[in-house]
């Protein structure tokens, strides 16, 4: 009788170690190594941007081909003129790879899709308005040889003028 106690305890503690052990696998990765993005707007003399000089970009882990990552800012004219602004892009400590893509938009309307080097946008502004502008970062899964693992930082500078007419 204790024989039998003690095989069937002993049986029942492998049984719970071996759960514990199943349970306890680290799962399998998906074998990218996302790009780390960060954007940071930069202060203005004619607009008022928000949030300036504080992180734009929600999510910040860009995988090619899966996980693209987006922003927000607003602008305001702080002018009483119509003004035409103009987004620049550069890069902090570093080059911009390439492959990486940058929607724009503001409004409904997207104002740029192409290449994040070849950014070329305009939005007009008129006296005293405000706009909200979304920025949206992807890289195709081709580029991932490109991307993956580097760290990207962007800083948004926007120029002003006369409306174009």
């Amino acid at each position: 009788m204790i024989s039998m106690a003690r095989w069937t305890g002993l049986a029942a503690g492998l049984s719970l170690a071996l759960v514990s052990l199943a349970f306890a696998r680290v799962p399998a990765g998906t074998g990218e190594v996302p790009a780390h993005l960060s954007l940071v707007a930069e202060q203005s003399v004619q607009l008022g941007v928000s949030p300036v000089g504080r992180e734009l970009l929600s999510e910040r882990l860009l995988v090619p081909g899966e996980r693209s990552v987006s922003g927000l800012v607003e602008v305001s004219n702080l002018t009483g003129d119509v003004l035409d602004a103009r987004p620049t892009l550069r890069s902090v400590g570093g080059d911009t790879p390439a492959a990486l893509r940058l929607e724009l938009s503001a409004g409904g309307r997207t104002l740029y899709d192409g290449r994040v080097g070849r950014l070329n946008a305009h939005l007009r502004l008129g006296a005293r308005a405000a706009e909200r502008v979304r920025f949206r970062i992807s890289a195709p899964r081709g580029a991932a040889r490109d991307v993956r693992g580097r760290v990207v930082r962007l800083s948004l500078r926007w120029e002003t003028g006369p409306e174009d007419r």
